[in-house]
């Protein structure tokens, strides 16, 4: 059997690998670690619905993985009375906090998989398409200091699928991209990590090319995703694809 993961004098040590500990895990947040699409996806529909936006065009696969303002301000040109994506905004998510302060339950391994890599002194960042009052309502279901950054949707100029969020997250942590591990559930986010030139998980089937696909954060361990970043520090961002990458 293989040797359990221990650090050494700062040196993480597996399977007979030396890694340097400067690597570094940037989780996606919602479908991800905590199950708020639904809740989301319900507050959305709910405002545009009430806003006179037909609900054939309230996809919710189309919702899914993007900006909360890049959707309103996509389907709030369909409202008959002009609204502005601010007064949209204000309302889907009076609908949504009142719901996620009351407690948000992670998905199965969530809290596991963090407090593990907390462990294992690996930083980890929270970068969401959310909005920070939507992050800050989350964070204490998920335990804020398990995380050393957090970076949410409003507080990026381009969100994703642009890199920019997780390339932002990355320099925050002071960790290269190549040295991170981006976990998304959304082909969004996947584009956006592979672009920031980090290697990307996704934890359902999404068809995007990943490093590595599993079927939750319950197949995720310190040492599955320390095997993803090369001794080199040059991670492979996505050359595999979904069905490849599942075997690894």
């Amino acid at each position: 059997m293989a040797p359990a993961a221990r650090h050494d004098e700062g040196v993480l040590r597996l399977a007979g690998a030396v890694l340097t500990p400067r690597w570094a895990v940037l989780f996606d947040m919602d479908g991800t670690l905590v199950d708020t699409e639904p809740l989301l996806l319900d507050a959305l529909s709910a405002v545009l619905g009430a806003a006179g936006v037909p609900a054939e065009e309230i996809r919710p696969q189309d919702l899914r993985g993007r900006a909360v303002a890049e959707n309103l301000a996509r389907l709030s040109v369909l409202a008959p009375a002009p609204t502005t994506t601010r007064e949209l905004y204000e309302r889907v998510s009076a609908h949504l906090l009142d719901r996620l302060r009351s407690g948000t339950r992670p998905l199965p391994g969530a809290l596991r998989l963090l407090r593990a890599l907390r462990a294992a002194r690996v930083p980890c960042a929270l970068v969401s398409s959310s909005y920070r009052e939507t992050v800050d309502a989350v964070l204490p279901s998920l335990g804020a200091a398990e995380f050393a950054v957090t970076l949410a949707g409003d507080e990026v100029t381009r969100p994703k699928p642009d890199p920019e969020a997780y390339r932002t997250a990355a320099a925050r942590l002071g960790v290269t991209p190549g040295h991170c591990v981006v976990v998304e559930d959304s082909a969004a986010g996947l584009r956006s990590g592979r672009a920031a030139g980090c290697a990307t998980v996704s934890v359902v089937r999404t068809g995007e090319p990943v490093t590595l696909a599993v079927r939750g954060l319950t197949e995720l361990t310190v040492r599955r995703l320390a095997r993803l970043v090369e001794p080199g520090g040059r991670a492979n961002p996505g050359a595999r694809s979904a069905t490849d990458a599942r075997t690894s």
